[in-house]
């Protein structure tokens, strides 16, 4: 009988095993990519207040989208932060948090001397955006931009969650 219960309790284990190693057909495992600073898509709001060393709370939030509870469509919350005297590549600036499903998906500086924050961000990162935009693997795009006021930042956006969130809208938005 001992025999066939060290069996049985190795046939349950192997199970558990296989069991949590399977993912849905189709399911990618998602793989961080670089961001600003010491930032990385898909952490969360407070593993970016201790990598930027704020307080929680100490930001302003731009936008917090969430469905109503009564909404019956799979989960969506679009967080827009923003922390003023932020310090990317050692500049100065402001720097805006786009969080989706509660993942860091978007970072854009605001340097207060954009040709100091472009050679430091170039430096540090070892990219060069001299054609206004560069890719640092797996996932991330780097540009420089304007905002709809015409500012001036610097941005790093994770394309796989982009694609996750343009998805989600696509099919679920009214």
């Amino acid at each position: 009988m001992k025999n066939f219960q060290k069996l049985f309790l190795c046939a349950i284990a192997l199970a558990l095993v296989l069991t949590a190693s399977c993912r849905r057909s189709g399911e990618k495992k998602f793989k961080p990519s670089k961001l600003a600073g010491d930032l990385f898509s898909g952490q969360s709001l407070q593993t970016a207040e201790r990598k930027l060393d704020m307080m929680s709370g100490n930001f302003d939030i731009l936008m917090d989208r969430t469905p109503l509870p009564s909404d019956t469509r799979p989960p969506y919350r679009l967080l827009v932060i923003s922390k003023k005297n932020a310090r990317i590549a050692g500049q100065a600036g402001e720097l805006v948090l786009t969080f989706f499903n509660d993942r860091l998906m978007t970072t854009q500086f605001y340097p207060q001397d954009m040709g100091s924050a472009r050679a430091g961000v170039e430096a540090g990162q070892e990219l060069s955006l001299a054609g206004g935009e560069a890719h640092i693997l797996p996932s991330t795009r780097v540009w420089v931009g304007k905002d709809e006021t015409g500012r001036g930042y610097i941005g790093w956006i994770d394309k796989t969650l982009q694609a996750e969130q343009d998805a989600w809208v696509k099919q679920y938005d009214q």
